[in-house]
This record gives structure tokens, sequence and C-alpha cells, in this order.
């Protein structure tokens, strides 16, 4: 059996680890939304009050249901950590850290960059990664793939797949959530993409595959442009 397969068993069977790096307004969301189903899902976190927070229970994220994310943590389905080695232990990882702007308005990309660098020194063959921070056209490919690849001694398509899937949290909504809001998912290549729609799937009500993580990055720019255009 391939590395494809293997993983697409563990995920028909709720076996998988997800691993989500970052647990602010995004990140958190999206670790209970998977952990309330039963899955396995590990935070990773730079700060240790985060973490602490997380383990006790304690929600500081407005969109998160306090039930929720008592359940996942007292049922042992989710548990944040800063101790980042353990991504080895993670099938999925899905980075949801900021990209604030610079004193130039340009994207910070140092938080991805890290994210990325973390990954590839700690990752085990068979791994998919999402990149949901929001970023540029092209980032997937030229920017993050690199890194990975660089620090792991893999190749992606082989021994791991990568995919873009935009977060659109709109924080405070009352109708829209992490799990009713549709998601957008851009992969390189056919395997990410049916390794990325049968774990968003899970979550997550309605995914719609594009052509490419740059067209994926693309429909996020748009959106935020119109988002600004209005407010």
């Amino acid at each position: 059996m391939n590395l494809k397969e293997e993983l697409l068993n563990k995920i028909r069977e709720n076996k998988e680890v997800i691993g989500v790096i970052g647990l602010g307004y995004v990140g958190l969301p999206l670790a209970v939304a998977f952990a309330k189903k039963g899955l396995k899902v590990i935070g990773f976190e730079k700060s240790k009050e985060r973490t602490n927070l997380v383990n006790n229970g304690e929600n500081y994220i407005g969109d998160v249901k306090d039930e929720e994310l008592k359940y996942s943590v007292s049922n042992k389905f989710l548990e944040a950590t800063t101790d980042f080695s353990r991504l080895k232990e993670c099938d999925i990882i899905m980075i949801c850290v900021p990209t604030p702007l610079d004193i130039f308005k340009k994207p910070d990309m140092s938080y991805i960059e890290t994210s990325c660098i973390d990954i590839g020194k700690n990752m085990k063959r068979g791994t998919f990664i999402s990149l949901e921070s929001t970023t540029y056209p092209t980032t997937t490919e030229n920017f993050v793939k690199p890194i990975i690849e660089k620090e792991s001694k893999m190749k992606e398509g082989e021994d791991f797949w990568l995919c873009f899937s935009p977060e659109r949290v709109d924080p405070g909504n009352k109708t829209y959530k992490t799990e009713n809001t549709p998601k957008v998912l851009g992969a390189l290549g056919q395997d990410a993409k049916e390794i990325g729609i049968a774990i968003y799937s899970k979550a997550i009500e309605k995914i719609y595959p594009v052509s490419s993580p740059r067209a994926a990055e693309m429909v996020k720019i748009l959106e935020n442009t119109y988002r600004l255009i209005n407010i």
C-alpha cells in the first residue's frame, strides 16, 4: 500500500492525527471543529499562556463555544503544546499563523517561514500540509514548498502533499462559523486534492476545489478586497 492510500485509510477509519499550528482566531475554532467530531487534534503554539488555557479548557476566542472546547479537552480529543517536535505525530498539519502587514504594507511572512521550518525538521513521510494563512498568490508553490523540501529532505507529491485552503473566519458572525462557511481548496496535484477533500469534509459542510493553490490564493485576495471596499 502506498503512502496516499495509507493516509486515506487512516482518514476513513478516523485514526488520523491533526496538527494545527497557531491557536488564534483561525486555528482554535478549526481545531475545535475537528476535535468535537471525535478526531485527535494537537494544537501547536509558541505562547505558553495559550497552551495552558486550552489544556485547562478555558476559552479565549469569541467564535468558540465554551462547552465545545471543554468537551474536546476533557475527552482528550484536543490538546495544546509548545513542543513542535511532536509534529512527527501528525498525519495532517494545518498552518493558521498570522500574516500582518509590515511597515512597507507587505505581509510579514516570518510566521509562515518559521512554521515551515518547524514542519520540515519534524514531520514524517506521508504528511498532508495545508496553509490557511492569508497570503499572496504563488506563496504555496514558491515559498512554502521549497522551505519544507529543504528542511525535510523530502519531495512534495512523493513524500508529502501540500495545499492552500484559506481561512474564511468572520469574527462575531452569528450565522456563519467555521463549519458552515464554504471552503476553497487548491492543491498541488490530484492526490493532494483527494486527501484535502477527505479531511476537510469531516468538519466543514461545503468544499470547493479549484485548479491550483495560486487560484485559491487569488480567491482569498479577491474576497479580502471585496470586504475592504464594503467596509
